[in-house]
């Protein structure tokens, strides 16, 4: 079978492997139809993860994934031969004090598929049936977008965002707008701040409002003089931190979902002053998994909204140069391993 091996920083090559074996007990095997490409993904390819990942190449990536049941689990349980599903792609060691207490999605010695693990840019692939989410009316390229949609609402759970409460999202990318679909989903009101005309073009046309960073009075039309609730960072970049938590309201809640390495200057002055939580997004559980499922079924035109691009499994090194030099134009890319799109 073929599958697109990330064999060190910047070598993404397309190889054959052998076909998986059959599952065993607890295991389907999946033949895969969608990946999505994110921001982590880029990350590992530019080996931009720290001394730490150094040993993870070579690796098959991909953790935003559709695929159809090829072979069902032995034992009888999971989804049966055809049905399509998306995947939890969380492997938690079941015993650290986090997953002890419900919170497997920190567990202290995390593995991701598609990260320590071999991912979904390969045409199959066992994975553990409890991982399981079957998607029957979705189709496979929404499907992708589960685990995206699966950040936006573990997103808004540690931000306990209520019914009428007021959300500012910095970052108006793939997360950024899908926390914006949670958020709506959930009653709040919601505005998109971002640099890039183009990013703040798309949730504009899905009835969002959106404002430049600089623009002030749109906050203040937005929140009123009190401020947002909550403060949702989803764009990596250290610089924009300091300014979530100037632009949070007193008793207000500031989630951080983009990564980076990189620092930035911020006072603690503002913590106490406003008594703000500032809380720390990972992965979602896997109940929250199954939640995003039914969102992107309640929400399919934004879903389709945010595919820019489908490529082919064989234009995979393709796609993380379109994320890298053209991330203006690239919104979500998906690869296309159905044979469709040659």
């Amino acid at each position: 079978m073929r599958a697109a091996v990330a064999e060190g920083p910047r070598s993404l090559r397309l190889r054959e492997r052998p076909r998986p074996p059959a599952p065993g007990h607890g295991q389907t095997l999946l033949r895969v139809e969608a990946v999505g490409v994110c921001g982590s993904d880029l990350h590992l390819y530019r080996a931009e993860l720290g001394p730490s990942h150094d040993d993870l190449f070579p690796v098959v990536l991909g953790h935003e994934f559709a695929a159809v049941v090829e072979t069902p689990d032995p034992s009888g349980t999971g989804p049966d031969r055809g049905e399509r599903v998306v995947v939890w792609p969380v492997q938690p060691c079941g015993q650290c004090r986090p997953c002890r207490t419900g919170r497997a999605n920190v567990c202290r010695t995390l593995r991701l598929i598609g990260v320590h693990t071999d991912g979904a840019l390969q045409e199959h692939l066992v994975v553990d049936t409890p991982s399981l989410v079957a998607v029957p009316g979705l189709t496979a390229e929404q499907a992708a977008l589960v685990e995206p949609f699966s950040i936006a609402v573990h997103t808004l759970a540690r931000g306990r965002v209520v019914d009428g409460e007021s959300v500012v999202v910095l970052g108006a990318g793939p997360i950024g707008v899908a926390t914006a679909v949670a958020a709506r989903d959930r009653g709040a009101t919601v505005l998109l701040v971002d640099p890039v005309p183009a990013r703040r073009d798309l949730p504009a046309r899905l009835g969002f409002a959106v404002a430049e960073p600089d623009a002030t009075d749109e906050l203040r039309v937005h929140t009123g003089p009190e401020g947002p609730h909550v403060v949702v960072d989803t764009t990596g970049r250290a610089e924009v931190f300091p300014q979530a938590i100037d632009m949070a309201g007193h008793g207000g809640r500031v989630v951080v979902v983009g990564m980076t390495a990189r620092s930035a200057p911020a006072s603690p002055g503002p913590l106490p002053l406003k008594e703000l939580d500032v809380l720390g997004v990972s992965c979602c559980r896997r109940d929250e998994f199954a939640a995003a499922a039914d969102l992107v079924a309640r929400h399919t035109r934004a879903a389709d909204t945010l595919v820019s691009h489908v490529l082919p499994l064989s234009a995979a090194a393709d796609a993380m140069r379109l994320l890298e030099e053209r991330p203006d134009e690239a919104f979500k890319v998906l690869i296309d391993l159905t044979g469709r799109r040659a």
